[in-house]
């Protein structure tokens, strides 16, 4: 017994090495980090197109609108554009996709189909597939040139989100924004009725002035414009006539006005129902759930028309399957909205449902009252 304690005592005794000393984590200083994405200003850029085997140089082009876009290391995504030419050299069949090689940065691009949907080449390349690809030129926010931050914010590009981001940027000029900025008493406007403006295309003047103690804009000038030429002396006019509350003086303040894209661009023609005839449909449906037309944004943006031709089924229920594009112009963006609008419909309920229907869905732009349409706040 005496021995079973003496072999327990000795083994109470054994001692177990402490662990090797570790640095305290406490103590380390913090490692730096860098936000992974911040926001860019993202221009797409377009040459040549690949027609038939051949590099086809458009006769006329138009720049996709700049784009705000949180991205970190990776380049921006580069996109493919699919198309044929018109025998009017107009882009027709528009498709657009993400580019294989190039960054995966995510922008969305959702200008480049009606951009280049405004782009025109030779006639003689009529009717050839064609492809081309816009690639990305980006810069970050804060390392913006000023000129493409007022573009930016007088064509209001930026969603909502990066809009205040943009204009903080811009503030850091000059001494007439942020707290305390001055009133506006009067705020002149322009006829947009004297200012040519190409279909399509909007147009933008920066006005910049100072502010005297009494509230008059002073040394009215332009800081960043489109170039054209009417629209500037307009905005111009308009800054020196406008009026601010009397307090101290201040300089470099700016107001934005903007000449939209007011005349609609038509669709190229529909082509006859006989193309595409209905099978077993009633004519006219009946819909229980209304169609709900809604332009594609972008394409409303630039006022570019469109149309796409849509089959579709129906069930004795009345819900629609089977809804496929047949075609559209001048872009696909036209034929998956008419999708998703007969996808959302919902008809009548019948004895035997329908196949084979068609819809014609046409997009025209509605009169617009721009009156208001370069009411923006001052910078």
């Amino acid at each position: 017994m005496l021995m079973l304690l003496a072999a327990a005592a000795q083994t109470a005794t054994i001692a177990v090495p402490p662990p090797p000393p570790r640095s305290p984590t406490h103590l380390a200083p913090p490692a730096i980090q860098t936000p992974p994405y911040r926001p860019h200003l993202v221009d797409y850029e377009g040459a040549t197109a690949q027609c038939g085997g051949q590099i086809v140089t458009p006769l006329s082009a138009v720049a996709p609108f700049t784009q705000v876009a949180r991205i970190g290391v990776e380049a921006a995504r580069s996109y493919e554009m699919g198309f044929t030419i018109g025998d009017d050299g107009r882009p027709l069949g528009i498709t657009q996709r993400v580019a294989v090689s190039g960054g995966k940065g995510y922008v969305q691009g959702t200008d480049l189909a009606p951009a280049l949907s405004l782009w025109r080449f030779p006639a003689s390349a009529a009717g050839a597939a064609c492809t081309m690809t816009f690639t990305p030129r980006s810069i970050p926010l804060d390392r913006a040139a000023p000129t493409d931050l007022y573009r930016v914010a007088a064509l209001r590009m930026a969603n909502p989100s990066e809009f205040q981001t943009v204009m903080q940027q811009i503030r850091k000029s000059g001494d007439c924004a942020g707290p305390g900025r001055p009133r506006m008493l009067l705020r002149a406007y322009i006829d947009d009725r004297r200012i040519p403006q190409a279909p399509g295309v909007p147009s933008y003047a920066v006005a910049s002035f100072d502010i005297d103690a009494d509230g008059v804009p002073q040394n009215p000038g332009i800081v960043a414009s489109d170039g054209n030429r009417v629209l500037e002396a307009a905005a111009s006019d308009a800054a020196g006539r406008s009026r601010y509350v009397g307090n101290a003086p201040r300089t470099r303040c700016t107001i934005p006005f903007r000449r939209a894209a007011t005349e609609p661009v038509p669709a190229p023609p529909m082509p006859p129902k006989a193309e595409y005839p209905a099978g077993n449909c009633p004519e006219p449906i009946r819909w229980a759930r209304p169609l709900r037309q809604e332009f594609p944004d972008a394409f409303g943006r630039r006022a570019i028309e469109g149309w796409a031709i849509v089959r579709y089924d129906l069930a004795p229920w009345g819900a629609t399957g089977s809804v496929t594009v047949l075609a559209s112009e001048p872009a696909a963006d036209f034929g998956e909205q008419a999708r998703r609008m007969i996808i959302a419909a919902r008809a009548e309920a019948s004895a035997s449902g329908a196949q084979g229907c068609i819809a014609r869905v046409q997009y025209r732009m509605a009169v617009r009252d721009d009156a208001d349409d370069d009411a923006a706040s001052d910078f």
